[in-house]
């Protein structure tokens, strides 16, 4: 199940101008009218066309930077984004400092947001109620401005979480599911879906 999901900002709605393309090919949103407004559940279709077209993330997600909300994700069809990115609050055993194990109660969203503002969760990172470890924080720059990038493991898969100026861009990769899902595609498609987002003002 998905969390309650509040609308994007009102400034999330803005219109696309098909006339205006990013350096990728993709749809820009413009600050100006004139276009088709988005639809509601565009966001989860823009993360479809930056993330997993082009086959190199599984799935994908926009969250508030503010609460770590996820919002929106990816794949679209059959809402199966939501499914490998977000579950409910679920009871898992964790090891504790004595190695003995004790059930905790796991809330994604808030290991999510620690994760995003550069801390490692206590219980670890949880995303779609699978455990990744975080292996690497870096500094990059896309365009102009300086971001956190977040990279984290499992066997077999990964993420990589940037957040930008008020949101969080996960991207996720599958390396089972085709040979070009890896870290540094990932990243790289992480990287510039970010920019774009950054470049209208997100």
């Amino acid at each position: 199940l998905k969390p309650p999901s509040p609308r994007p900002p009102p400034a999330l709605s803005r219109s696309i101008d098909r006339s205006r393309s990013q350096p990728s090919g993709r749809q820009a949103v413009s600050q100006s009218g004139g276009a088709m407004a988005e639809e509601e559940g565009s966001w989860d279709t823009t993360i479809q066309e930056w993330l997993i077209d082009e086959g190199y993330c599984c799935a994908g997600a926009l969250a508030y930077l503010e609460s770590g909300e996820m919002y929106a994700a990816a794949p679209v069809a059959g809402e199966a984004g939501w499914g490998m990115v977000y579950k409910e609050d679920h009871e898992e055993d964790i090891m504790q400092d004595d190695m003995s194990e004790k059930k905790v109660t796991i809330n994604e969203q808030s290991c999510f947001l620690e994760a995003a503002k550069g801390t490692r969760p206590k219980n670890g990172l949880w995303l779609g109620g699978e455990k990744y470890t975080i292996t690497q924080t870096t500094d990059e720059t896309v365009g102009d401005t300086d971001v956190k990038v977040i990279m984290a493991n499992r066997p077999k898969k990964g993420v990589c979480i940037v957040p930008t100026t008020t949101q969080i861009v996960l991207a996720m990769f599958n390396e089972e599911a085709s040979a070009s899902q890896n870290a540094g595609n990932c990243k790289k498609t992480a990287l510039a879906f970010a920019e774009y987002l950054i470049g209208a003002g997100y």
